[in-house]
């Protein structure tokens, strides 16, 4: 059950020389189905999510409806990292963009983990270092390109994922309507 996540680690940390066998108690497998939640604004959020089939998705809720502002893709991990490390309720809300497969681990096995298999911790802050990499690369580029560019970065960045993403979720991820997402896809793809 978690041969991709094994995979992924030792992509990552060749050194890491621990079997499947030994790590799989650490973590959970289940499949969950399109739209949804595992993780609800204010509850307590300690678990953290890999995804190994499909897309889950990060987002809050304010008057205008859901505000989606990050992805998981196949072989990335998510999870509300503002409020994970302590156990505090979240801030944002994590659904399923589609059916899923995913594993995960909650926080004390993730620290037990790290404690008995310090290499873990290599793993793990390369991931980390990663998604905030990428996320501080998503607001410099929101911030400092139009709409329009913003859709042609993304497209051909990920060309794969964005063919998943329903236009509503795309829309709210992009902040712009449905109707001005449509505009830019048809002038896009005209």
């Amino acid at each position: 059950m978690i041969e991709q996540l094994y995979r992924h680690i030792m992509k990552l940390v060749p050194t890491f020389i621990v079997g499947q066998e030994t790590l799989a108690p650490f973590f959970e497998f289940r499949s969950v189905r399109q739209e949804q939640l595992l993780l609800r604004e204010n509850e307590i959020c300690d678990t953290l999510y890999f995804v190994n089939k499909g897309c889950l998705y990060l987002f809050y809720e304010d008057s205008n409806g859901k505000q989606v502002i990050h992805f998981a893709l196949e072989n990335w991990w998510i999870t509300d990292y503002k409020t994970f490390p302590d156990g505090k309720p979240a801030v944002y809300s994590i659904a399923a963009m589609k059916d899923t497969e995913i594993i995960s681990i909650r926080r004390g096995n993730y620290q037990t983990l790290l404690l008995q298999f310090p290499l873990l911790a290599l793993y793990f802050n390369k991931i980390h270092e990663r998604a905030y990499g990428a996320a501080l690369y998503k607001q410099k580029t929101f911030a400092t390109v139009s709409k329009k560019d913003f859709y042609r970065h993304f497209r051909n960045t990920y060309p794969g994922l964005i063919q998943q993403i329903p236009d509503a979720i795309f829309a709210s991820y992009m902040g712009v309507s449905l109707e001005t997402l449509l505009a830019i896809r048809d002038e896009y793809l005209s």
